[in-house]
């Protein structure tokens, strides 16, 4: 192989273990993506410019990357399970030879914290014959050649490799019982001596490290005696549950925002928060078992509010029923009410259990409250705005040391308005229950002929019609000002990504559900549904997706007017009357569906 090749499938081997793409790489060095693929294919080199910028976006030196031996580290860390160190520099200047000879401990990292947790190094290695993961405890000595044949990565579960209990001083391996305890497919267990029994001449505080491997290679946690470990819900991390009278944090809760195929605020955070709870589901059978998915809503004088999915209708009593769970729901409190809402707030996060809440930062979505501080001063959260924050404040240092501090949660700005709390979980409704209670539950929203009572909101073929009427509304465009032309435009768009994300989640819905029906007939009204909820949900996404984004609008400063003309409002309301059509085909097989039941 040549060297430019050589240098290449080294770029990208240590592109990708860095976890970015070659846009993001590219971005990085001031380049192009396509200079990015031409180095990783060996078609040139990069310039000499480049290569500072290079390594340190790679964490490699030059020499490694423009010389590859046939044994490199790609990734060293030591670590506690808690606190980690990148190391991958130095440990690469242990190879000579094609091997690498060392002892990690304070000698090699004396910028390394001093408690009582065990410590360990964690290598990813290359060699002629593949990709490998390995690891060594602190002070004992690890060798590694071309020959050597570590672990490789686990595509399925999780597989843990190596278990200790016990502190720096005095630890024993606790392997055999762990592999005791995976028979009963915990998703989450206390480390107590209970199930990992102390030895008798060790002192102080006991910790629980485990090794594991998964598809993105080998890692390490721990937790302190009495804290928990859960297992995510596919099962393929693993992660601590912080907890002390002043902090709980339950980690490892992954973010929300609008475009990732999550655009209901509320069922999004649902999913976190019985993901959070080793309850195996998706967005959208939450969007399915609980209705959400069959929701059309309209407020004739244009408001956000109108895709909030449980604005008309409590999608989340239906979901709570269909996953067998008892629910505690606040609105509004009064101030003298907060304080014991916090408390128990504090003690469902210490249960592991993530409260659904709106309004939590800058604007009224739905997000989950996933830990505290300083004794419950600080509630700490994921919301639907928290990408806009990351990219503001990713480079800054002060942000950065708090968010270790966190665990990457943003705070909770303000006191919501609303909150759900989940509790304790019962015998659930089998998933053919929860399909017939979802398609109930259609016949009933989609078919409502009034206004939703104490309420300026429409609902079903209702919204729809107004919907299409204020899109039709001539005059009202010709004399709106700029703002109230601006605002009716985002509104419009807002409501179109929430319509396109149910029935989207709808059709994956009525095609998962498929296999749950045997009777013929019943099965053949019900694949028939599925395929008239796919073309809707293909003519809407498609809609959405040309659409202009308000937000771009309003940075380039483009007028309005200009790009919401007459003929796309036509074309819109044509849209929601062919949608209006296709559901109420839906609403006849519903029926037919349900008449079968037995």
């Amino acid at each position: 192989m040549i060297v430019s090749e050589k240098v290449g499938k080294r770029i990208a081997t240590l592109r990708k273990t860095k976890g970015l793409s070659q846009e993001q790489l590219a971005e990085l060095l001031h380049v192009s993506a396509q200079a990015v693929s031409k180095w990783e294919t060996g078609k040139s080199l990069p310039e000499t410019a480049t290569l500072p910028l290079l390594s340190a976006a790679l964490n490699h030196s030059i020499d490694s990357i423009l010389l590859p031996q046939e044994l490199v580290v790609l990734s060293a860390i030591y670590t506690d399970g808690q606190q980690e160190l990148e190391v991958t520099q130095l440990v690469n200047q242990f190879v000579a030879s094609d091997r690498l000879s060392l002892i990690p401990g304070e000698h090699l990292f004396p910028h390394s914290w001093n408690d009582g947790r065990l410590k360990l190094l964690l290598v990813t290695y290359e060699t002629p014959d593949g990709m490998y993961s390995t690891f060594v405890l602190k002070d004992q000595l690890l060798t590694i050649d071309i020959h050597s044949n570590g672990y490789v990565p686990s595509h399925n579960e999780l597989q843990i490799i190596a278990a200790h209990y016990g502190n720096e001083q005095a630890h024993r391996s606790v392997a055999a019982k762990m592999k005791h305890y995976e028979h009963f497919r915990w998703t989450q267990f206390t480390a107590t001596h209970e199930l990992f029994p102390s030895l008798i001449g060790c002192g102080g505080q006991d910790y629980l490290l485990l090794v594991y491997l998964n598809a993105e290679g080998i890692h390490a946690v721990s937790c302190a005696e009495g804290e928990q470990i859960h297992y995510s819900q596919d099962r393929c991390h693993l992660y601590q549950t912080r907890s002390s009278r002043d902090q709980c944090i339950i980690e490892g809760i992954p973010r929300l925002g609008f475009g990732r195929g999550q655009d209901c605020s509320w069922a999004g955070a649902m999913t976190l928060a019985l993901t959070a709870r080793g309850i195996e589901t998706t967005y959208e059978q939450v969007m399915g078992h609980s209705g959400a998915c069959w929701r059309a809503a309209f407020e004739p004088v244009w408001d956000y509010s109108a895709a909030d999915a449980l604005v008309v209708y409590d999608y989340s009593i239906p979901a709570c029923k269909a996953y067998g769970l008892s629910a505690y729901r606040a609105n509004r409190l009064e101030p003298q009410q907060r304080t014991a809402e916090k408390l128990a707030i504090l003690e469902d996060i210490r249960q592991g259990r993530l409260p659904l809440a709106i309004n939590l930062r800058v604007a009224p979505e739905w997000g989950v409250i996933t830990g505290y501080l300083a004794e419950g001063d600080v509630l700490l959260c994921r919301s639907y705005f928290d990408d806009e924050t990351f990219s503001e404040l990713e480079a800054d240092p002060e942000f950065q040391a708090h968010m270790r501090i966190s665990q990457g949660y943003l705070h909770v700005d303000q006191w919501p308005y609303r909150l759900i709390r989940l509790g304790d979980q019962s015998a659930a409704p089998s998933a053919l229950e929860n399909l017939y209670a979802s398609l109930r539950l259609k016949l009933e929203s989609m078919q409502a002929e009034a206004i939703a009572s104490n309420s300026t909101y429409a609902v079903g073929y209702k919204a729809l019609e107004l919907w299409r009427e204020g899109l039709l509304d001539h005059p009202w465009y010709a004399a709106a000002d700029k703002e109230a032309f601006s605002r009716r435009l985002s509104v419009n768009h807002f409501c179109m990504m929430a319509l396109a994300d149910a029935r989207r989640c709808a059709a994956a819905y009525l095609r998962g559900s498929l296999p749950l029906v045997h009777d013929p007939k019943q099965q053949a009204a019900l694949e028939e549904m599925s395929a008239i909820y796919g073309e809707m949900a293909g003519l809407l996404d498609k809609y959405y997706k040309e659409m202009l984004d308000p937000a771009i609008l309003r940075t380039t400063g483009t007028a309005p007017r200009a790009n919401w003309t007459t003929r796309q409002r036509e074309e819109q309301a044509e849209l929601l009357a062919k949608v209006a059509t296709l559901e109420h085909q839906g609403d006849a097989l519903a029926q037919t569906v349900l008449s079968l039941t037995s």
